[in-house]
């Protein structure tokens, strides 16, 4: 699970007057460590450390006038502005002509767009970094360009700008509206309010299959980056130690509710000789489209709201199931697997968030709002995590966090 991490510090200068000579080196001072990084090859930890203090030295430079404007008003043309881009397939012809580079009369003709839109447009993806401007109308790939570039990450753009954009503008006027309550059910929350459906988030992204495609590619994208987990915990003792002396039918491992495989796939990969089967279930529909399963891996199609047809496997694994549920559903989710477990053996392994109580971290954060407005629900602490997994029966609840310990 996702550690806590350490808070960023923060340097408390009242009382230090600066001389104009002081003044007039700073602006050089962080333009040459910022030269003196860009040289050399950070570990994760050190960058993350650096990046944290990066974020404190712009806090302090910011007045609060200036940081209030950038969230309320630039943001969102931002936003905006990195959809088109997809639509238009900006990043992409511009990453195809690094040389020469890519006019904003070129990108007009070429998708017959409006000269005045692409140009617009292109020029405020300059000024954020997302292009780099190498003359008048003319644009160059930086590292941003190259990463929005990839399909993935367009898809990202996508269903993230289509639905969670929707739904966090909806928010205010839904909560408005029941007098400032969290939301009831997965099937009463600004998600409804923003595509005038009564389908829950899920339902709905199985009746739009474009999107359905981007959100899986969003969730491939967020496994990639999240700390591999078969890297930092301890298998061989919690998994496969003794896994043959009471197994039945020799599973080792069931993925629940496992996607596309990609956490089947670190197994099998990091584990290629461990005993037992590894079965990795989802939704038929999702199964159905696994072009490329992991090596070794059992396709099973099952919904987790449907008794656990596997019984008395070694491990049950889940990763980013839970936060999309509310306490009851997922209480109901939870139910099926342990009905399954054989006691004293099996053991049922969460790959989540853990939301700390202070210092938090903003992607923690601002994915629990995302889940809150989408899908009722909202990451959780150790504390709410506990109670969770003891309303229904678990007891022997231990906590493990990745060794690489930063605040993103």
């Amino acid at each position: 699970m996702c550690a806590r991490m350490s808070p960023t510090c923060q340097h408390h200068h009242s009382g230090i007057n600066l001389t104009m000579t002081q003044k007039s080196t700073i602006a050089t001072q962080i333009t040459t460590l910022t030269e003196i990084i860009q040289a050399q090859a950070l570990d994760e930890s050190t960058r993350l450390e650096a990046l944290n203090a990066a974020r404190g030295l712009l806090a302090t430079l910011e007045s609060p006038t200036e940081r209030i404007i950038q969230d309320v008003v630039m943001n969102p043309p931002i936003l905006m502005a990195l959809r088109m881009g997809v639509q238009l397939g900006v990043f992409t012809q511009v990453s195809e002509k690094p040389e020469q580079g890519v006019t904003s009369t070129e990108i007009s003709e070429g998708t017959g767009a409006s000269f005045i839109l692409v140009d617009q447009i292109a020029r405020l993806l300059a000024t954020t970094g997302y292009l780099k401007q190498s003359g008048v109308q003319t644009f160059k790939p930086s590292t941003l360009t190259l990463a929005m570039a990839d399909p993935s990450m367009e898809a990202t753009t996508r269903v993230c700008f289509e639905i969670g954009n929707l739904c966090t503008s909806k928010a205010p006027e839904f909560f408005r509206r029941n007098n400032n309550q969290f939301p009831n059910s997965a099937k009463d929350s600004p998600f409804q309010l923003a595509f005038n459906t009564d389908q829950s988030y899920f339902e709905w992204l199985g009746q739009n299959p474009g999107l359905a495609r981007d959100f899986h590619q969003w969730m491939a994208i967020k496994q990639k980056t999240t700390t591999n987990w078969v890297d930092w915990f301890d298998i061989q003792q919690r998994v496969i130690k003794d896994s043959n002396e009471k197994p039945q039918h020799g599973v080792l491992l069931v993925d629940v509710g496992g996607g596309e495989g990609q956490y089947s796939w670190q197994f099998s990969e990091k584990f290629p000789e461990a005993p037992g089967r590894v079965i990795l279930q989802d939704l038929p529909q999702v199964i159905a489209n696994i072009e490329n399963p992991p090596n070794g891996v059992e396709l099973t199609p099952h919904d987790f709201f449907t008794p656990q047809p596997v019984k008395g496997a070694r491990t049950y694994f889940m990763h980013w199931i839970l936060h999309d549920w509310s306490d009851e559903n997922s209480r109901a989710i939870l139910t099926h697997i342990v009905d399954a477990m054989k006691p004293g053996y099996s053991r049922l392994i969460i790959h989540e968030s853990i939301l700390p109580d202070l210092e938090c971290d903003l992607p923690s954060a601002c994915m629990s709002i995302m889940m809150m407005v989408q899908v009722a629900a909202f990451e959780r602490s150790e504390k709410q995590w506990r109670d969770l997994l003891n309303s229904v029966g678990l007891t022997n609840i231990n906590f493990f966090h990745p060794q690489e310990v930063a605040r993103v």
